[in-house]
């Protein structure tokens, strides 16, 4: 009997000259095969030949290739021991979303938070309340190595007040408590100044993310202001200055993007090329979906024309010289499941994912009250029997999804929505393999 099969993880995609790509979910890893070797490995797996070709198997059975795996080796199950092991056992990294505001001075019509209350601002009180509670969690987490700070909303930069002083507190409690310590920005730009940006970079400022919607006249129909007049200007400027200081190493912009605006992104992609730094922007397009305030099912019903629009936007992101996304991933290393993660609203209370901040039903706990005994733990997040069914289908995508993204799951499915996997198949399948064959073809 042959010792080995095809991993279950792979994919595969057909080039124009009859080569095949191939790509492993799990590992990651990449090979490229001529028609007549990948005939020659199959008639060698199927037991019609005693030889496997010469030198190609033994790269292909190699542990960080994984195409070829043993036969006995049951991989989901192996998959979903590695998935809760890393989860569980090897949490090193401690993730604080801190939200000093949900306030913000755009009024984009699809933002997640929307219809939530927006006048909530941290009070001083809070955030040292906060800053004692951390503090307790890290000396009661000894296994936690980093700490990663981002700094969110609403807008953050409304409160640069907070934001200065926090991220300069919870840095020294980092080095007080001898981890790492990095921070990152999500901000849409209007209200970053380089003051701010220079402060920060002392507290190892590794992530910047400024969002855009398409050339000047689409981002400002998509994200106006809510005292009026155009937020381009202020986000273009932005991300100007973070190109041309030294204050960050890339700048991370993410391009919104759903049916209504996609067509317009190629262009936004060219004039960022003319900006002269593609090699210091890490694109990043950033899918509209549906969430409690805009039910719509556009994104959910039409997944293979998004796949086919998105990849439209790499390929010229491509001829401009952007660095292109390898594969494109809807889970399963969420913050919203990882062990040591936590969302702070400016009320002090505690959420997991930060796509229902201001939604009270989703708090679990306070910095009012002692830090967790255990860790910060809300069981709508560590519902893992919802990947059952991707494990009984074998699915190949299963490492870059995990179940799906149990927000979206909860959005389309109610209440119990957290013990429901979230199947997007047709996205992931038309998405990676299109991105396999711009990479590697």
């Amino acid at each position: 009997m042959n010792p080995c099969k095809w991993s279950s993880y792979i994919i595969c995609a057909t080039c124009e000259d009859g080569t095949v790509l191939f790509k492993n979910m799990m590992t990651g890893s990449v090979a490229r095969l001529s028609s007549q070797l990948v005939a020659e490995i199959g008639s060698w797996l199927e037991g019609n030949s005693n030889n496997p070709p010469e030198g190609v198997v033994q790269q292909l059975t190699h542990p960080d290739c994984g195409m070829l795996v043993p036969c006995g080796l049951d991989e989901h199950s192996f998959w979903q021991e590695k998935y809760v092991d890393k989860r569980n056992g090897e949490s090193e990294l401690f993730i604080l979303h801190f939200l000093p505001t949900l306030a913000c001075q755009l009024n984009c019509g699809y933002c997640v938070q929307s219809g939530i209350t927006r006048s909530k601002s941290m009070t001083h009180e809070t955030y040292l309340r906060s800053l004692r509670c951390v503090r307790e969690y890290l000396v009661s987490h000894k296994e936690i190595k980093s700490f990663r700070m981002v700094l969110f909303g609403g807008e953050p930069m409304l409160r640069k007040d907070l934001v200065v002083e926090a991220t300069t507190a919870f840095h020294g409690l980092a080095i007080e408590c001898g981890i790492d310590f990095w921070t990152e920005v999500t901000t849409n730009g209007e209200l970053l100044d380089e003051e701010t940006l220079k402060t920060l970079s002392h507290c190892n400022l590794r992530r910047v993310q400024v969002t855009l919607d398409g050339p000047e006249s689409v981002h400002n129909s998509r994200r106006p202001r809510r005292a009026g007049g155009c937020s381009f200007p202020g986000a273009w400027e932005a991300i100007k200055m973070l190109l041309e200081t030294d204050y960050i190493q890339t700048v991370d912009v993410r391009l919104s993007l759903d049916l209504s605006n996609v067509e317009s992104l190629p262009e936004l992609v060219r004039d960022l090329s003319e900006l002269g730094h593609t090699g210091k922007v890490n694109l990043s397009l950033g899918l509209t979906t549906p969430s409690f305030g805009l039910p719509s099912q556009e994104v959910w019903n039409k997944e293979r024309e998004i796949a086919e629009k998105a990849l439209i936007v790499w390929r010229v992101a491509k001829e401009c010289g952007f660095n292109v996304l390898r594969e494109f991933v809807v889970g399963p290393w969420c913050i919203a499941i990882a062990k040591h993660s936590v969302v702070l609203q400016p009320d002090g209370t505690f959420q997991k994912c930060f796509c229902t901040a201001g939604r009270a039903e989703y708090n679990f706990g306070s910095v009012s009250a002692t830090a967790p005994a255990t860790y910060f733990k809300d069981e709508r997040f560590e519902a893992w029997d919802r990947i059952k069914p991707c494990l009984a289908e074998k699915c190949p995508f299963l490492p870059v999804c995990g179940g799906g993204c149990i927000h979206d799951a909860i959005v389309a499915f109610g209440e119990h929505g957290h013990t429901k996997r979230f199947c997007q198949k047709e996205l992931i399948s038309s998405y990676n393999r299109g991105l396999l064959l711009l990479n590697y073809e």
